[in-house]
């Protein structure tokens, strides 16, 4: 006789396991909080500062010794001294002057054939722009023109320091000067009047030579 098909018997609720469950998160660690930070001190704002300064003039330094900014002189303008003024076209006084104004004296004054005004500078030499220390003797080519040169009631005392003394005194009667040199022989040591002045014509000149 076949067995009977037995119902299943229940499971009894402690063999089931439990649904699995999603672990927990765990909460992120919390950031530590900046610590504020530490004021500095006298000494650190001192030591900061000279540091400051001394980039600062080294900068200064270094562009100037590289000649980045160029000194200037009167009325902001770029201090040129130290070499020869630009002269073509200007009078023999004014040229006298600038010369005079930079310490440069007058080598000699020539004339030559040219087509500016009579007593105007033709070239110089050394020629304009040359580097000039003071002293240095400067030549002026003056145009001799087609026509009178125009006279000048004033002329301009030159720069004659250093300068031999028979020289000078060929200088000053080219420019409508007179000089009187004393017994001894040598190169101008004083002049009077000072170099700049303007004088009458025929003004005689006072020299120390040694």
């Amino acid at each position: 006789m076949p067995a009977e098909n037995q119902p299943d018997s229940p499971v009894p609720e402690s063999a089931v396991p439990p649904p699995a469950t999603a672990p927990e998160a765990l909460p992120e660690p919390a950031e530590p909080a900046e610590e504020p930070a530490a004021p500095m001190s006298l000494r650190s704002m001192v030591l900061l500062g000279g540091l400051m300064s001394a980039g600062v003039a080294l900068i200064l330094g270094l562009t100037l010794l590289v000649g980045g900014v160029p000194s200037s002189g009167p009325g902001g303008r770029p201090d040129t001294a130290g070499t020869v003024p630009s002269l073509t076209g200007r009078s023999l006084p004014e040229a006298t002057a600038a010369l005079a104004d930079r310490r440069l004296a007058i080598g000699s004054v020539v004339r030559v054939p040219s087509s500016l005004s009579p007593g105007e500078v033709v070239r110089t030499t050394p020629e304009a722009g040359s580097p000039a220390p003071e002293g240095t003797t400067v030549t002026l080519y003056v145009s001799g023109g087609t026509g009178d040169e125009r006279s000048h009631a004033e002329v301009t005392v030159p720069y004659l320091l250093g300068v031999e003394g028979r020289r000078a005194q060929q200088v000053a009667r080219q420019l409508g000067l007179n000089l009187e040199l004393p017994a001894a022989a040598g190169r101008v040591l004083t002049q009077r009047p000072a170099p700049g002045t303007e004088v009458a014509s025929g003004t005689t000149l006072t020299v120390t030579l040694g």
